[in-house]
């Protein structure tokens, strides 16, 4: 097996069943619902911001030197433009909590955006859903879930390359996977609340 394809296998067999059971949480399922309603999207926005917003604060921070184009990912603003399209009150204060945050290692804090990152990809399948069902385009509350547009595999790929790199030269895989591991089980915790 190539070492640099290893971390990427490793995080798929440990995350695969946490990645499942946050598509199954109720507000996941209502928003691929064939009856979805702006309502909705709009709690899943609110839910994202808050989410967005906590590792956007917590987690860039460690990744400053590692990811070159890390002010290129953020997406609290894309939320914020996609909510006040929407004229919906965003949430100033953050009910939204994780372990293993503050004060990330890098390995830790890659975990964690695999799992950020990787949304985005889902993002475009959400996108279709919502313009066909609600009417939404990227241009009209739909600026988060279209992610980087046509740039979205090459910035999935360039973070890959990143992770795959830092694993190989830090040998630090148990805390990749561990933070990709909290971030799916503190949002699936979130999404049930």
């Amino acid at each position: 097996m190539n070492p640099t394809e290893n971390i990427i296998n490793k995080l798929r067999t440990h995350t695969g069943t946490l990645h499942s059971e946050l598509e199954q949480t109720p507000i996941s399922v209502a928003l691929l619902d064939e009856q979805v309603s702006t309502q909705n999207y709009v709690a899943y926005l609110q839910r994202m911001r808050e989410i967005v917003a906590f590792y956007e604060s917590k987690v860039f921070p460690a990744l400053a030197d590692t990811l070159p184009d890390l002010s290129d990912r953020e997406k609290l603003p894309l939320i914020d433009e996609d909510l006040n399209y929407l004229s919906s009150q965003t949430l100033q204060s953050s009910a939204f909590e994780a372990s293993g945050v503050p004060n990330p290692s890098i390995g830790y804090a890659l975990g964690c955006m695999y799992v950020m990152e990787g949304s985005t990809l889902g993002g475009k399948v959400i996108l279709k859903h919502v313009s066909k069902t609600l009417g939404i385009a990227p241009e009209q509350g739909g600026t988060y879930f279209a992610g980087y547009g046509e740039e979205t595999g090459y910035y999935w790929k360039s973070f890959l390359y990143t992770l795959q790199e830092y694993s190989v030269n830090h040998n630090c895989d148990t805390e990749i996977i561990t933070g990709a591991k909290d971030t799916f089980i503190a949002i699936k915790h979130y999404f049930e609340q």
